[in-house]
Order: C-alpha cells, then sequence, then structure tokens
C-alpha cells in the first residue's frame, strides 16, 4: 500500500509492445476503488538523464520491473569516441547499455529501492506467450489482494456509454 507507481525500465527496444500490453494489464485491471499502481513504461537508459535523480532520491512510493532481453547482435559504435573520449574497451551500444543497468541495479540495493529483475534470454513466441500467461496471473492475484476484480473495467464502461450517446 505504501507504493503508487510501477516503473517498467525498459532497456530493450522490442520489448516495446510487450510493455505497453503490461502496462494496460495491470491499469485497467486493477485501477478500482480507490486501488492500483500507476504503470509508467521508462525507456532505458534515455531515461536515466531526465528521471533518475527522481527515481533514486524522489519519494519512496514506486516499485521498479527492469526487463531486459539478451541480445545476440552487438551494435558497433565508433571506436574513436570510444577509446579516446570515454576511454571503453569494449565497442558495443549493448556493452555501455549493460553497464548503465548494472550500475542502476547495484545503486537499487544500496539505498534499498524495491526492484525485480527480469531478463529475456530468448525473445521468441514461447517466451512472450509465458510471460503474457506469467502478468496475467500475476494481475489477478494482486486483485484478490487488494480486493478488486480484475476482470471488468467500470470506469471505462461509463465513459463507453456516454461516448455511444453523444455519437448517436
Amino acid at each position: 500500500k505504501k507504493f503508487n507507481t510501477l516503473v517498467l525500465l525498459n532497456y530493450s527496444s522490442e520489448l516495446d509492445d510487450l510493455l505497453s500490453w503490461l502496462q494496460q494489464l495491470l491499469a485497467e485491471s486493477l485501477g478500482k476503488k480507490g486501488n492500483g499502481l500507476l504503470p509508467i513504461i521508462s525507456q532505458a537508459p534515455k531515461d536515466h538523464h531526465s528521471l533518475l535523480q527522481l527515481y533514486l532520491d524522489g519519494p519512496k512510493d514506486k516499485v521498479y520491473y527492469i526487463f531486459k532481453t539478451q541480445n545476440k547482435y552487438k551494435i558497433p559504435i565508433n571506436k574513436n569516441i570510444i577509446y579516446k573520449q570515454l576511454k571503453i574497451k569494449k565497442n558495443s551500444l549493448d556493452h555501455v547499455v549493460d553497464a548503465q543497468k548494472k550500475a542502476l541495479t547495484k545503486i537499487f540495493k544500496k539505498k534499498n529501492i524495491p526492484f525485480r529483475e527480469i531478463v529475456i534470454k530468448n525473445l521468441k513466441e514461447e517466451t512472450v506467450g509465458s510471460l503474457f500467461s506469467y502478468f496475467m496471473l500475476e494481475t489477478v492475484l494482486v486483485g484478490d489482494a487488494i480486493n478488486v476484480n480484475p476482470y471488468d473495467q467500470p470506469a471505462v464502461e461509463e465513459i463507453k456509454i456516454l461516448t455511444n450517446k453523444y455519437l448517436n
């Protein structure tokens, strides 16, 4: 009950659609009777620049899910910039992103910020289906714990009925 926001930190752009679905599932299923978490998708590491200060030192009303795939490909980056300016030994963007994620999780632990890390080794249909099933089940269990029916959407239905009235 002390958490208001669920931040879905996305370190892999190929998970955009999955996390958009999860955001909708959580908001629609659990946002009832004054309950629920505000699920927001935070594009990492891009949002490190704009939101990380708030995440680390702002109100302690958020819980974090960190998502990352293990890519089999490595996106090369300009060696001149890497070696001369940043002094980074490896020259793939994935290496830089992994380092940023690793630093974030270490600081989360140090500051006792609650998080869950989900690393997807093989992004294929079976894996995505398993994730869908897992999050649907988790949502039903959380709904039961906070005494809301995760299967209806009464506030949304009210808007749909009134919208239909205005259209006719």
